[in-house]
């Protein structure tokens, strides 16, 4: 954990492990990275999953060269509930045994007996984070007492019942944090012994901890929807990164990603591309500022002369990445390239049914399935041209790395990145989604001049350097450190304080300290001060009427009849229901709009 004096910064995934997506989680590691390289700065991965698996993943990620090794992980569990005593959770101990054989394979079996009676059973293997026991404890013929560790360390237990009831247990440092129970798969409730509360739901669970243990002296990084209903309860600096698009292939508004957006009252959202910017701009009513801060590449062109192949690098996922429509072009045009493959790199859940496309056109020595690539780099630099297959994208890390290795691309035109990154005609084309035409045409061209396509892609690339992208993330930790406002309550003008604190805090903040203003300028009799307190509140909730309504009643008290007839003319427009009510109820208000001849 970071002393007083550094930055704390803290990015929340839900899980780590080998069938967690790529290109989003790769971006938030190397965001990690670059923060973990930033002097005085601590960085915590936060996982939302508490268990062996958990910290070897994180692990291996380290090993891997993945994760910074200064970067630490904790689960949510532990960072927001420090571990202390309890007295109210039985951990199962080791029962009596007086020998012990061993047998040794891929997994070393240890079996404890009592006499001649086996009474415990360990199962152990070796991983990255040491040494991990799988415990069977065999005295309870009532229960199945399952006890993991990594090195000596108690992790986690698990005890099933005959009757599909299974409890398992989260520890750290060898202390209980919580209990879950569930039948049959579906949660009965969850006991933190920390908090001493019970919860029958996860989501419940987490933002109590949360908002309880959180500290507030950090930045975190909200990645996606998954972690968003944390938002309010952690009292932190927030900034969310849009990673995917807020509308869904058809061009509709996604209601949870309008709600998530809307609703976030942190201190900045990043987006990778200036056009997804501009849309959630026009899309939303937003309550923080967008910063533009694009993805880089760190891969080079390792600078094949002999390019082959066509290639695809890409999560199988067919909803999102039609690749199949790729297949079906490619197999229409095949013969004019007789020398030029089809080879398809990654993995996902639509891998099975690729195949059996391939499988039906009898393409099997044309399209390939390649499996999961460690090195897009070697893959791009010596194919022709990539296809990228996308029906929405918030960036598209896979275009950037082929184009920085001389590749040309073709992709779907859509939002955001293809736009943003493809030239047609200059370094790839665009065509429209599910024109099986159109790409089988957009190949032929690029594969038929592709030194000139290949030319032109290393110039576009030039903005997405890795000194850009650390400038800009180093910026922005500066600027959000910068409004970090400290309010005296002992200053002898608090409303003066109040209006300074207002400049600079973050937007969650702004809310508590204008209605203290209010209160203040209410206890004084000040009808001017509260007027411009209300002011300030609907210029930060415009779709709430009730502070609309006050700046209208205050307005006519203070004889600003012309803000008050705009501010009328705002309610009609905005909540037609609630004008007319006001209109009928008070007819000075009639009056006022009569007398300024303004249409009602």
């Amino acid at each position: 954990m970071p002393g007083q004096s550094a930055t704390h910064i803290v990015s929340i995934l839900t899980r780590l492990g080998s069938t967690v997506p790529g290109g989003k989680v790769h971006a938030i590691f190397r965001r990690m990275n670059l923060f973990a390289d930033r002097p005085d700065t601590a960085v915590t991965l936060l996982n939302m999953k508490h268990d062996c698996a958990q910290k070897i993943a994180f692990s291996d990620l380290v090993t891997q060269g993945m994760l910074d090794q200064r970067i630490d992980h904790r689960s949510i569990y532990e960072f927001c509930a420090p571990p202390k005593p309890v007295t109210d959770c039985k951990i199962p101990t080791a029962p009596r045994w007086t020998s012990q054989k061993r047998h040794k394979g891929k997994k070393t079996q240890i079996r404890y007996l009592d006499g001649q009676t086996c009474v415990m059973r360990d199962s152990v293997s070796q991983s990255t984070a040491g040494t991990l026991t799988t415990r069977q404890i065999l005295t309870d013929p009532t229960r199945n007492i399952r006890l993991k560790y990594l090195g000596a360390t108690l992790v986690e237990s698990r005890v099933a019942y005959g009757d599909g009831i299974v409890e398992k247990t989260a520890f750290a440092g060898a202390v209980p944090l919580y209990r879950t129970r569930r039948e049959n798969g579906a949660l009965i409730d969850i006991v933190d012994f920390t908090l001493g509360q019970r919860f029958n739901d996860e989501i419940a669970h987490r933002q109590a901890l949360a908002e309880t243990h959180f500290p507030e002296d950090c930045i975190v990084f909200i990645d996606g929807l998954t972690s968003t209903h944390l938002c309010g309860p952690i009292q932190a600096q927030q900034v969310m990164f849009l990673h995917g698009d807020h509308r869904d292939p058809q061009g509709k508004i996604a209601s949870r990603s309008k709600v998530m957006i809307e609703t976030f009252r942190g201190d900045a959202i990043v987006t990778a591309t200036q056009a997804h910017k501009h849309r959630v701009e026009a899309d939303m009513q937003l309550a923080a500022p967008i910063r533009v801060i694009p993805h880089y590449t760190d891969i080079r062109s390792t600078g094949h002369d002999n390019r082959a192949d066509i290639c695809t690098v890409s999560r199988l996922d067919l909803t999102w990445k039609p690749i199949h429509q790729c297949i079906e072009a490619f197999r229409r045009i095949m013969h004019l390239v007789p020398e030029c493959n089809y080879l398809i790199y990654g993995r996902g859940v639509d891998e099975a049914r690729l195949q059996q496309l391939i499988d039906h056109y009898n393409c099997g020595d044309r399209v390939i399935l390649m499996g999961h690539t460690d090195a897009p780099e070697r893959v791009f630099s010596g194919a022709l041209l990539s296809l990228a297959p996308t029906m929405t994208e918030g960036f598209g890390l896979a275009i950037l790395e082929a184009l920085t290795c001389d590749c040309p691309v073709i992709s779907y035109d859509v939002d955001y990145g293809p736009r943003e990154m493809i030239h047609p005609g200059i370094n790839g084309e665009l065509v429209a989604p599910g024109d099986l035409d159109a790409i089988s045409q957009a190949i032929l061209k690029v594969h038929a001049d592709q030194l000139r396509y290949a030319a032109a892609c290393r110039d576009m690339v030039q903005g997405y350097s890795f000194d850009a992208y650390r400038a800009r993330y180093y910026n922005l930790i500066d600027d959000l450190i910068g409004t970090r406002a400290r309010f005296d309550i002992s200053a002898k003008d608090v409303r003066a304080e109040v209006l300074r604190a207002l400049d600079s805090v973050p937007a969650r903040d702004k809310d508590r300290l204008i209605d203290l203003y209010i209160h203040l300028s209410e206890a004084q009799n000040d009808i001017a001060g509260m007027y411009h307190g209300f002011h300030r509140k609907h210029v930060l909730h415009p779709n709430n009427p009730a502070p609309l309504t006050r700046c209208i009643w205050l307005s006519r008290r203070l004889g600003k009849q012309q803000e008050c007839l705009t501010y009328l003319d705002r309610l009609r427009r905005r909540f037609p229901n609630r004008h007319a009510t006001l209109m009928k109820r008070n007819p000075a208000f009639l009056e006022l709009v009569d007398a300024a001849g303004v249409v009602r």
